[in-house]
């Protein structure tokens, strides 16, 4: 009893932390608002713009810049389109941003498609997204809704939530509070590599001993 007593603590305590590693995934998008909010440097080009059926289409654009912490960022697109009656609102297909979360660790964020709402500040990506992180965290989703005034993300779709072995896929999930509250809902699934909760034992064991 006291072993599976044991076997149960460790688990929880990986939880505790592996479940935290895994959102933090989920909330990566917001710092997009944090860097178009008050950037300190901006940059936009296209290779060419053009008018087409009342609406405004310009290829590749990038939006490149620094982050108030004056690390570069990226946004591109293969496409954006413009409605002349609706200027708030710009369609993006291709999107791909390179967000830092610091010096030694950039975000990359890739979807299909977007639409951005200028007046609304808020950004419904509506097909396939991948975000990836280079310290090994990877999510997928079939579709995000973005709310950066409110800093809420939603979806009602599948999401799968990776990083070195371990996983948390769901039906849905919302994000609020600029990604300090991360919810997970609808046939929620934890895997948790046991190389994690081995060291987490190793780990635990070390501190036992050194009180």
């Amino acid at each position: 009893a006291f072993n599976r007593a044991q076997r149960h603590s460790r688990r929880v305590r990986v939880l505790k932390f592996a479940v935290p590693l895994l959102a933090v995934a989920i909330a990566i998008a917001f710092p997009v608002y944090s860097y178009l909010k008050a950037p300190v440097s901006i940059s936009v080009q296209a290779d060419g713009t053009a008018f087409s059926n009342g609406k405004l289409v310009m290829a590749n654009p990038k939006l490149n810049g620094f982050t108030k912490q004056k690390l570069p960022y990226s946004l591109t697109a293969t496409r954006a389109t413009q409605d002349v009656g609706q200027q708030a609102v710009i369609d993006l297909e291709g999107i791909n941003a390179k967000l830092p979360v610091a010096t030694d660790n950039i975000v990359s964020v890739d979807a299909e498609h977007g639409i951005y709402n200028r007046d609304a500040n808020t950004m419904d990506l509506t097909s396939d997204v991948s975000v990836t992180t280079t310290d090994g965290l990877a999510a997928k989703f079939k579709s995000i809704f973005l709310d950066m005034g409110k800093g809420s993300m939603k979806t009602s779709n599948p999401v799968d939530v990776s990083r070195g072995g371990s996983r948390i896929t769901a039906d849905s999930m919302s994000v609020e509070d600029n990604g300090r509250l991360v919810v997970f809902e609808n046939r929620v699934r934890v895997n948790i590599d046991p190389t994690a909760l081995k060291a987490a034992g190793v780990n635990s064991g070390e501190q036992n001993a050194s009180q």
